[in-house]
Formats: C-alpha cells, sequence, structure tokens
C-alpha cells in the first residue's frame, strides 16, 4: 500500500469527456460504517473540486517515484488555464466508474459517500500554509472532506 499521507497522489473525477485530476497529500485510509474507505481533503477553489462535487466516483492514483515531477504542474497549476494531462506526458486511463493513468502503480476507485465542508477552526493554519503556496492556490473557504467506499484497490 502506497504511504497515504506522506506520499502525493492525484485524485480525479470526471467522465471521459471532461475530467480533471490534482495533487493531494492529505488523507487517509480506514474503515467506517464497516466499509473501507478513503478519505481525502479539497479547497473548494480548486478546478477539481468541481468534478468531485458533480460525479459520483473519484479515483486517487499512485506513481512510481520518478514521476514526482509531475506534481509541480498538478499541484500548482489549475486544469482552467492550461492541459496538465499534455504539460506532463502522463496518460490517462479510464477503468470502471473511473479516471486514472497508465503510469500510476496504485489505483484506489472510490464511490463518494460523504463530501461536506469542514469548519474553518479544525482546519490548522500552519500545516495548510505549509503545503501551499498563497502565490499559486487561492486561500480562501475552507477544505471540504471527502470519503469514498474503496470499491476497487488496483496494485501494479
Amino acid at each position: 500500500m502506497a504511504n497515504v499521507g506522506k506520499e502525493l497522489a492525484l485524485i480525479s473525477a470526471g467522465t471521459q469527456e471532461k475530467f480533471n485530476s490534482m495533487t493531494i497529500m492529505f488523507g487517509a485510509i480506514g474503515m467506517i460504517w464497516s466499509k473501507n474507505a478513503y478519505f481525502a481533503f479539497i479547497k473548494p477553489e480548486r478546478y477539481t473540486f468541481d468534478f468531485i462535487q458533480s460525479n459520483e466516483y473519484f479515483t486517487v492514483s499512485y506513481f512510481p517515484k520518478e514521476f514526482n515531477k509531475i506534481h509541480k504542474v498538478f499541484g500548482f497549476k489549475s486544469g482552467r488555464d492550461m492541459d496538465k494531462i499534455g504539460a506532463t506526458g502522463i496518460t490517462p486511463e479510464f477503468i470502471d466508474n473511473g479516471i486514472t493513468f497508465q503510469e500510476a502503480n496504485e489505483i484506489y476507485i472510490c464511490k463518494k459517500i460523504y463530501f461536506k465542508q469542514m469548519d474553518k477552526e479544525f482546519e490548522p493554519a500552519d500545516v495548510v500554509a505549509k503545503y501551499n503556496d498563497p502565490k499559486d492556490i487561492i486561500f480562501g473557504e475552507s477544505h471540504y472532506a471527502l470519503i469514498g467506499e474503496i470499491e476497487k484497490h488496483i496494485v501494479r
């Protein structure tokens, strides 16, 4: 299993026709209501937020270390403004209800079961500031907590 919460991953949502992905670091795997679950946290200002909000499924894709450079694009640039897939050269792959990438070596396909904004007081400002550059990411509203039931776990 990937070092969830220690390694960067791409979270993706949408359809084959239109999707978006972004880097996430804040996350966990656990169990809720007797279901294996992936927990992630996303700012509403992010373009991927709209895709997660309007779709039933999302994926979390981990990559071998040699792909770490993709996170400079997926973590700090917006799909509203550029083609992140073209800029990084990774290859989209559609599996079951999810979007992942051929280069990913570990994938979680998740069905969204909870998506709600967190209280601002719960969000530690020092930690958020440590992992985000205010010049590149809009600061404003607090993160949304996303919980997805893990329907498929793929290790390549």
